[in-house]
Order: C-alpha cells, then sequence, then structure tokens
C-alpha cells in the first residue's frame, strides 16, 4: 500500500511540473527588430517568440531557454560583424528562418551552448552556417546552407569546435570550404546530408567515434577527409564526380582503427586515397568508374581490404611499395572486373589470383612524365599481361581468392536519389537569390546617382 503512494505521489508531482510548466510559458509575436530585442531581453524559460514575415536587422544574443520560429519569409539580416544569432542557453530551438549576413569571420548561429535544436533553416551568403564551440549534444537537421557570394573567401556549412555528441542530419550544403568540419569533437553522428561543391565535403580533425553514415558528396575536392581521427565508421555514402587532380572521394590520413563499409565511390579521381593509415577495415564498398580506385600511400600498412567491387576503373588499385596490406580475409578477397574467370569447381572464386597493374605506377614514382602515359591503350595491354604472369614480385598486389561475382552491398539508393533531386531545387534556389541580392544592389546604386 505504502508502494503505490508513493507512486501516486510522484506521478503526482511530475504532472504538476510539466502543467505548470506549460501556464508559465509565454508566446510573443514580434513584427520588427525592436520588437525581437525586447522579446529576448524579456522571455523566460520556455518562452515562444514567433518572428512575423518581414526583415530583421541586427545581430542577437540569446540568454534564455527560448523557441524562435519564423513564419515563412521571416529574415534575420546581420550587421556586417559579429555573429548573426549567438546562443549562449542550453535548449533553445531555432525553427524556420532565414538568416543572412554578419562578419565575414563569423557564423549565421554562434552556438556555445548545449542540447540546442537548429531546425529547417535557409542559411545564404554567411561565412559559416552554424558554428559550434564548447558545447555537446547540438542538434543540426533540414537546414539549407551556401556560404558568401565571394568565390575566394568562404567558410563551413557546420562548424563543430570541441563539440561531442552533436548530431548534424537530412541538411542541404552548396558552394563552401568544408560542407561538415568536426574538429576534436567525438561521438558525433553525420548522416543523410547532401555537399556538393565544397572543399571537403566533411572533415574531421582530431576526432573518435564519428559515424558519418549516408551523405552524399559531389563536384568537391575530396567528398570526405578524414584525418587524425580514430574508430571513424563511414558507412553507406554516395562519393561521386569528386574530381580536381589530387581529389578523392575519400582521403584517409593518419586515422586509425575505423571501419569503411558500404559506400559507392563513383566517377572520382581517386575513390580511396590512404596515407599513414593503418588498421583500418575496408569492406563492401563499390568502386566504379574512377580514375583510380583505391591508392594507398606511403606508411599504410594492415589494413584490411576484402569484399569490394572494382569496376570499371582506369586503374584498380596502386600502393607504395613498401606497404603491406590484406586483400583477402576468411578465404574470400575482392571482385576486378578487368580479371578473366576460371572457375573449375564452381564456387563463388575465381581459380587463380587477382595481381594489380602496379609495376607501371612504380615508374611514375621514379619517371613522373610516364604519367600522360596513364590510361592508354599500352598501358592497359601492359597491366592484362601482367595478370599473367607467374613470377612473385613485390611490384604487385595479390588478391589470392577473388570473387567471380560482384559481392553484394545494400546501400539506400531512393535516400541518394531524392537528395540529388532536392540538391538541384536548392541550387536554383540559392541562384535567384544571388541574382535578387545583386539587382537590389544595382538598383540601389543607381537610385542614389538619380538622386545626386
Amino acid at each position: 500500500m505504502r508502494g503505490k503512494l508513493l507512486i501516486v505521489g510522484l506521478v503526482s508531482i511530475l504532472f504538476i511540473f510539466f502543467v505548470n510548466k506549460e501556464i508559465h510559458a509565454e508566446e510573443f509575436k514580434v513584427t520588427d527588430e525592436e520588437e525581437l530585442k525586447t522579446a529576448l531581453d524579456l522571455a523566460k524559460t520556455d518562452d515562444v517568440i514567433l518572428l512575423g514575415e518581414g526583415t530583421y536587422n541586427g545581430n542577437f544574443v540569446i540568454e534564455n531557454t527560448v523557441t524562435l520560429i519564423g513564419e515563412d519569409g521571416a529574415t534575420i539580416q546581420g550587421l556586417d560583424h559579429g555573429s548573426v544569432l549567438t546562443i549562449h542557453a542550453d535548449d533553445v530551438v531555432i525553427e524556420n528562418l532565414q538568416i543572412t549576413g554578419g562578419g565575414t569571420q563569423n557564423a549565421g548561429i554562434y552556438v556555445k551552448s548545449n542540447r540546442n535544436r537548429i531546425t529547417n533553416n535557409r542559411f545564404y551568403d554567411v561565412f559559416h552556417g552554424v558554428m559550434v564551440k564548447d558545447g555537446y549534444g547540438n542538434e543540426i537537421t533540414n537546414n539549407m546552407m551556401t556560404s558568401l557570394f565571394d568565390a575566394k573567401h568562404k567558410g563551413f556549412g557546420v562548424y563543430l569546435i570541441e563539440a561531442p555528441y552533436s548530431i548534424v542530419t537530412e541538411n542541404i550544403i552548396y558552394d563552401s570550404n568544408d560542407g561538415i568540419y568536426i574538429s576534436f569533437s567525438d561521438l558525433c553522428e553525420i548522416t543523410g546530408n547532401t555537399i556538393k561543391k565544397a572543399r571537403y565535403g566533411v572533415h574531421t580533425m582530431d576526432s573518435e567515434n564519428v559515424i558519418i553514415a549516408q551523405n552524399v558528396i559531389s563536384n568537391s575536392r575530396n567528398g570526405l577527409m578524414i584525418m587524425q581521427s580514430y574508430s571513424i565508421r563511414i558507412k553507406e555514402n554516395y562519393l561521386h564526380s569528386n574530381t580536381t587532380v589530387d581529389g578523392a572521394g575519400m582521403f584517409i590520413f593518419d586515422t586509425f582503427d575505423s571501419t569503411i563499409s558500404a559506400n559507392i565511390m563513383e566517377m572520382n579521381n581517386k575513390g580511396i586515397y590512404l596515407e599513414n593509415a593503418l588498421r583500418n577495415e575496408i569492406l563492401f564498398n563499390s568502386f566504379e568508374g574512377n580514375d583510380i580506385g583505391i591508392e594507398i600511400g606511403v606508411d599504410s600498412n594492415d589494413n584490411q581490404i576484402n569484399l569490394n567491387n572494382f569496376i570499371g576503373n582506369t586503374q584498380q588499385v596502386i600502393s607504395d611499395k613498401s606497404n603491406e596490406n590484406s586483400f583477402t580475409s576468411n578465404g574470400y578477397g575482392n571482385y576486378w572486373d578487368n580479371q578473366s574467370h576460371l572457375n573449375i569447381n564452381q564456387d563463388e572464386l575465381n581459380d587463380y589470383a587477382y595481381k594489380s597493374g602496379d609495376v607501371f605506377y612504380n615508374l611514375t614514382s621514379d619517371e613522373p612524365y610516364l604519367q600522360l602515359f596513364t590510361g592508354s591503350p599500352a598501358v592497359r595491354l601492359w597491366n592484362t599481361v601482367e595478370q599473367y604472369v607467374p613470377i612473385p614480385s613485390n611490384q604487385f598486389i595479390v588478391d589470392e581468392k577473388p570473387l567471380i561475382q560482384p559481392a553484394s552491398i545494400e546501400v539506400d539508393i531512393v535516400g541518394k536519389q531524392e537528395n540529388k533531386q532536392q540538391s538541384i531545387i536548392w541550387e536554383s534556389f540559392f541562384f535567384y537569390v544571388g541574382l535578387l541580392c545583386i539587382s537590389v544592389l544595382i538598383i540601389g546604386k543607381t537610385r542614389r546617382k538619380q538622386d545626386a
């Protein structure tokens, strides 16, 4: 009986707490910047501030736990210095606002606190879209972002520094320096984002246990730039058309004990480039139509590379000759579309090992001018002949158990296509916003000349 009374008492206390919380929360409707500033100054915990359609000029600081919701057409136009919105309070919600302006080294939203949610906003002509520093558990979701219109001076879409447990999901980021930059920020989740025309789509530095999954990244220097990081899980990303001379779908540098699985690298300069990468697993990935499928640079050892599909790449895999990595594990290697098939016992494996055409690559290291012949019919013939050379050589990469058919790889292709369509729509949006801003500037200058 006493236990039942205790439960009833606890439930009653919780009910009273939440009811009082709802009763004391207020909603403010504002229509200009002065009203917005006053509402922010007077707001108490859990109050809601609704911004009506229109432009709110200035930079604003949020010191209390509030929700800012914009009606359609609500725009905050920042000053030419500082961040447009700065959040000091925890548990703030920013929703459905258009944010532009701010200083040339600042952010549309600068977060210095915890557990905030930034959702369904549009950022354009800002340096950084959202910057989080020294805050944990923040969520940035379903936003559209592009950096300054100045092609030579661009910031990051999302910038996380010392911001563990951040969630960045379902954002569209276009024409920025790095799409998403994660520095000294462990246990973050970067999922479902579409990033185009960046230096690096997703860039990690000095971070651990980060999940990077189901992102679509294209037309950038490197789709993923993973540096000085540990235990990163990279899965089900679609990285395509990253074609700069020194670029790649993924650049894995100084990174250890990570898993790269079920990704599609298509039509890149390099599918994956490894350098000083140790003890990583590269499994169930598809390398299609790249200039180079995988390039393994210096000091990259003890990586497990198997159950991947290499299809239509000019060069499938090349490696610095000092590296030692495994292309077969538990009796299974990779699928290589340029290997002739011999399968007398009709099992899942080819009856002879696959050897990469790696000698030519090592020659180009000593004689760089030979790179002019990369992809030529003569080099293709050379690579084919090398498949049948029986003499072992440390110039070759050997897959002892190559697959007779491509490995089955499950990726969310539907989501990939939807993201590509959304990207096209929002590219058009940013293009027309840019035209509108230019038109306003021209009209303004013309009127000033006429008035003079």
